[in-house]
């Protein structure tokens, strides 16, 4: 990462954020040594943690209505287990959804989520002091535009393009755009391929873009590619959904989710980014734990998790990260 004196200067504006709910977490540590970061009040859920850079800080999605039920807020947390949040950004009924992993950025000073306020997910950027929110993209149609994350340099945004948000007939494609809007490219065509390509993360080192794809009736399993859309790579194989990559902050791994071995929740794994053996991170038998984002000093994993079933409310959570 660059610009550190710009990343310190956040945090000083991070303490001017809107004022905080009223509720914060208790301290918790699970027997695989995961600590609680934060759990909301329900039926709200915290999901898609991913760090500021100077890793101080982590900015999230909280939903209040429960899991992925909009509408959808913004919210900044210092990286201490029992801290209370401050929200950045919520408007009206709608959705701004952030993306674990490389979706806050150094050399642009922002975060880039999707906001559907045009009723239509549309690539946005703001600044961590709240200020500054600009929308990306413009398109018509049934489209949705989501998950966007930066490339290091802060000048594009690689995001996917959702024909069906869900279910086996869905077919995303990856795009990216400058963040002033222009060079709109599509680097993986969904229908044109009959695949499902989503949450793609653009690595460190700025060479590959990792995502999950799946064709009309396999598993997720997770992918690269150069940024120019070629060079196409698989990083993981065999049984299990993998999903929701994020890299190490030097590019040489990627962290994700998975339930592979027949684990009935799925645990958070670590791999090398060209591919190999993966090792289990989380170890919570009875716990989904899944959307990982790897901290800048290369210490931590955050992530949300939930004891039981889906569709039940999730909280903030970090583990030390493998050496």
């Amino acid at each position: 990462m660059t610009r550190r004196t710009t990343a310190l200067a956040w945090c000083a504006a991070l303490l001017l954020a809107t004022a905080a709910p009223a509720h914060a977490a208790p301290s918790a540590t699970r027997p695989d040594g995961a600590e609680l970061l934060y759990r909301p009040a329900g039926p709200a859920s915290a999901q898609n943690a991913a760090f500021s850079p100077d890793g101080a800080t982590v900015v999230f999605t909280q939903f209040p209505r429960g899991y992925n039920a909009g509408p959808a807020a913004l919210e900044l947390l210092g990286f201490a287990p029992g801290g209370t949040p401050r929200q950045l950004f919520q408007e009206g009924d709608q959705s701004a959804v952030n993306l674990p992993g490389t979706s806050w950025n150094a050399a642009a000073g922002l975060i880039t989520f999707s906001f559907d306020g045009t009723d239509l997910d549309e690539i946005w950027t703001i600044r961590p002091d709240g200020g500054g929110r600009k929308q990306v993209t413009t398109h018509t149609g049934p489209r949705g535009f989501t998950e966007p994350s930066f490339s290091p340099d802060g000048q594009w945004i690689v995001f996917q393009e959702n024909l069906d948000q869900s279910g086996p007939g869905a077919l995303g494609s990856i795009w990216k755009v400058r963040r002033d809007g222009s060079g709109l490219t599509r680097l993986i065509d969904g229908p044109g391929t009959g695949t499902d390509n989503r949450q793609p993360n653009w690595s460190p080192r700025g060479d590959r873009i990792v995502f999950q794809a799946r064709g009309a009736t396999g598993a997720w399993k997770l992918r690269t590619i150069s940024p120019d859309g070629g060079s196409s790579r698989a990083v993981t194989s065999g049984a299990g959904e993998d999903t929701d990559a994020s890299w190490s902050p030097d590019g040489s791994r990627i962290v994700f989710s998975s339930d592979r071995g027949g684990l009935a929740h799925a645990q958070l794994f670590v791999i090398p980014a060209d591919g190999g053996p993966a090792v289990q991170v989380t170890h919570a038998p009875t716990w989904y734990s899944g959307a990982p984002s790897w901290s800048p000093d290369g210490r931590w994993l955050a992530f949300e998790s939930r004891e039981g079933d889906g569709g039940t409310p999730t909280a903030l959570w970090r583990i030390a990260a493998p050496a």
